[in-house]
């Protein structure tokens, strides 16, 4: 019997980390007990940090207890796990393969009700445990793949030999790894040097269209998702980079005033999108939950997409005569995340009875200085989306 738990350096680390943030969290949960601190605390806000303390110390004390119980288990002809809450086991001659992916090992069952056993692979030694599943049993990733490569080479919608229908899927890879680099290609472009700044933005929007007639051409041999399992072609990254370059580009380089006449084209490309993706396409014909997810998923980051086509061609070809207004820098701080944001805070300008913080590049926060005066540039904008532009006096 072989036995698996969890790293001693994860497991160091959860001991050392889990008990300063229940600390930490219970410091929260009492603030409205401890002198000083009873006033300052919103009691609506308060509830939610409440709930958000009392999540947060659960979650760490289990974290630690599966990190001291938990363990993965090699027996003489049965495999099992125990966790926090329940004790999972598969014999031999249940399992029907196991799958890898980057944090899990997933063992799964032949039999449908009978879950799937997941290891982490902060597991010790979890080198070893591939090693005795890929001597014992089948990669279901592999497994997969072999068997769609044989439904596309006895697919005659994809040739009338199978030799031909070889050649096709060759082709197809070849295409799609082409769009992949020039998706990759055009959002390095259009993010990082929109020079001719036209020029990037129209080559952004037109790409992930080109991407969809391709994708129809092919009758469902190049696909869309991206799955280690499958042995069709993806340009999955040739739309996301693409798509991605130019709604970073929308949200950097316009401010928008109104968003009310933003929404309505918005969604309305993305579901004029869609419904040419997904009307007759074999990829999503299937009705089950990965599909679901994968269209959800889709949609999000092409929804991104949508809304800065609209932005980037109402501002970019904007022919409104701008009215100037003026503001003064009352405050300037920097939001940091992924990336870092920097605002003004400006008195009140236009039609704006309030004060407002907006967003700025990088060079003219640097430039700018509390008390300083700035010109605001008003647009009506292509598509009669409001928007402005802010420059030093």
């Amino acid at each position: 019997m072989k036995e698996y738990k969890i790293s001693k350096g994860w497991a160091i680390f959860i001991y050392i980390i889990g008990p300063l943030f229940i600390a930490l969290f219970t410091w929260l949960l009492f603030t409205p007990l401890i002198p000083g601190f009873k006033n300052d605390i919103n009691p609506d806000a308060y509830w939610f940090l409440a709930l958000m303390s009392l999540a947060m110390i659960s979650l760490m004390i289990i974290g630690m207890v599966d990190a001291y119980k938990g363990k993965f288990v090699i027996d003489k002809n049965k495999i099992f796990t125990v966790g926090v809450f329940s004790t999972k086991e598969l014999l031999f001659n249940e399992i029907k393969g196991y799958r890898i992916a980057d944090k899990f090992i997933f063992i799964e069952s032949k039999n449908e009700h009978k879950k799937t056993i997941k290891i982490s692979t902060y597991f010790e030694k979890t080198a070893e445990v591939k090693e005795w599943l890929s001597n014992n049993f089948s990669d279901l990733d592999i497994v997969q793949i072999d068997q769609e490569r044989k439904e596309i080479l006895n697919n005659q919608e994809f040739g009338i030999t199978s030799k031909e229908r070889e050649v096709k899927l060759t082709k197809a890879f070849k295409t799609a790894k082409i769009l992949n680099w020039i998706g990759g290609i055009i959002g390095g472009w259009t993010l990082f040097f929109p020079n001719p700044y036209e020029y990037a933005i129209i080559t952004s929007i037109i790409f992930p269209l080109a991407c969809l007639l391709i994708l129809k051409y092919h009758h469902g041999l190049i696909r869309i998702d991206e799955r280690k399992d499958s042995a069709y072609p993806s340009i999955f990254w040739a739309i996301f980079s693409s798509s991605m370059g130019l709604c970073l580009r929308g949200l950097l380089d316009y401010e928008i005033f109104d968003y009310s006449n933003v929404w309505i084209p918005s969604i309305l490309i993305l579901f004029v999108y869609l419904a040419i993706l997904c009307v007759g396409n074999k990829e999503f014909s299937r009705n089950d939950n990965k599909i679901n997810f994968s269209i959800i998923g889709f949609a999000l980051f092409m929804y991104g997409y949508s809304y800065s086509t609209v932005v980037t061609l109402n501002c970019m070809y904007d022919k409104s005569e701008p009215k100037i207004y003026n503001a003064t820098i009352l405050d300037k701080h920097v939001s940091s995340g992924k990336t870092k944001t920097y605002y003004l805070k400006l008195t009140p300008w236009g039609s704006l009875k309030e004060i407002e913080d907006v967003s700025v590049s990088q060079d003219l926060y640097d430039r700018l200085k509390y008390n300083d005066k700035v010109n605001i540039y008003f647009m009506n904008g292509r598509f009669e989306i409001p928007w402005f532009e802010i420059v030093e006096q």
